[in-house]
């Protein structure tokens, strides 16, 4: 879909069915798909071009380059509405998210047969990203908790700071925080 024009690629994103590929492994409905938003019945399509394109780069240079090194995976979360994002976080109306997956931007991953600091690590190594956050893991819950968020922005739309956090338990505040770096909870 790179090569398309921009009307080719308009006519494709309102029309793109469910299981339209965007990569190799990934449908279109993947990049939108959330359980918690079809049990709310909150609406979680695309609100513009702009989002749907970045969903699509983030899949095949993110999503799509993990799936081939670790094998078959669904991802935990892509793209979020804000309607989907206040209902995540208990928000009221009218809040504004500024998470990267309102945008398209981001997803979240977890592989049953790696382990969730193993992923990360791969990940900062090995691909262009804007943020690679690694959220909740704590090996003492077993090697797969906890998630990967990863962002990555499009040409165009600025410079990936390849910035490297962990979302870690604030064993003084029992709050989570953010930390530079790749760290267990302790």
């Amino acid at each position: 879909m790179k090569n398309l024009s921009r009307v080719a690629w308009n006519r494709f994103s309102r029309n793109a069915g469910a299981d339209d590929r965007v990569s190799p492994h990934f449908r279109f409905s993947e990049l939108t798909i959330s359980e918690t938003a079809a049990r709310l019945q909150i609406d979680n399509a695309f609100p513009d071009l702009q989002s749907c394109r970045c969903a699509v780069y983030l899949c095949r240079n993110v999503m799509e380059p993990v799936r081939r090194k670790f094998g078959p995976y669904t991802p935990n979360s892509v793209f979020r509405s804000q309607a989907l994002e206040r209902a995540l976080k208990n928000m009221p109306p009218g809040w504004t998210s500024n998470s990267q997956h309102t945008l398209g931007q981001a997803c979240d991953i977890q592989i049953a047969s790696v382990s969730t600091m193993e992923l990360a690590k791969w990940v900062t190594k090995n691909l262009t990203f804007d943020q690679v956050i690694l959220e909740c893991h704590n090996a003492a819950r077993g090697r797969n908790s906890g998630w990967v968020h990863v962002s990555l922005l499009p040409p165009g739309m600025g410079v990936n700071r390849k910035h490297v956090l962990s979302y870690v338990m604030d064993p003084a505040s029992g709050k989570y925080v953010y930390i530079d770096g790749l760290h267990e909870t302790p």
